[in-house]
């Protein structure tokens, strides 16, 4: 559900109000199979109209940590349960009219299970390499933020400190 805000504040002593939309956090997943490969979820984005090619990600439920909500997510976006969840950084992807704080995480240590969609989601798995990955952010088959900046956050060796 969105939330619409007010939010009044002074800027060079003038009162400004700015409104934003309060989102729940969110959670994303760079995760690899045993063969090093990367999953990522096909999907259907009504507001674009378009599928897309995106890791796997969801927002935190009331009350549930990021961490939590990465685990869950994974599992029911792509059949896999993580032995090892490492934190890559934070970020709010559109700080200029939203509140959302976006958790990257990457996974190892993968074990099959079984998907649990949403209701109203159909995602198809694909697993590319690395280098695909890379490509496919080139070709413009990954347009995706959030997997873009997860996926170079990896590339270049980031970690989150605390």
């Amino acid at each position: 559900m969105l939330h619409l805000r007010e939010r009044q504040f002074f800027v060079r002593g003038r009162r400004v109000t700015h409104y934003y939309l309060d989102l729940p956090e969110v959670v994303v997943m760079l995760a690899h199979d045993p063969e090093g490969r990367v999953l990522l979820v096909r999907q259907y984005r009504g507001a674009l109209d378009h599928e897309t090619l995106e890791l796997p990600a969801g927002r935190c439920e009331p009350r549930e940590s990021p961490e939590a909500a990465a685990r869950r997510e994974l599992e029911e976006e792509t059949g896999y349960r993580a032995d090892h969840l490492e934190p890559l950084l934070r970020f709010w992807p559109t700080p200029g009219y939203s509140s959302e704080l976006i958790h990257a995480y990457e996974a190892r240590g993968l074990h099959p299970t079984a998907t649990s969609f949403d209701e109203g989601e159909e995602l198809t798995l694909v697993r590319l390499t690395p280098s695909e990955c890379e490509a496919a952010v080139r070709s413009g088959e990954i347009c995706d933020g959030k997997t873009i900046l997860t996926l170079l956050a990896a590339q270049q060796g980031w970690k989150r400190q605390g």
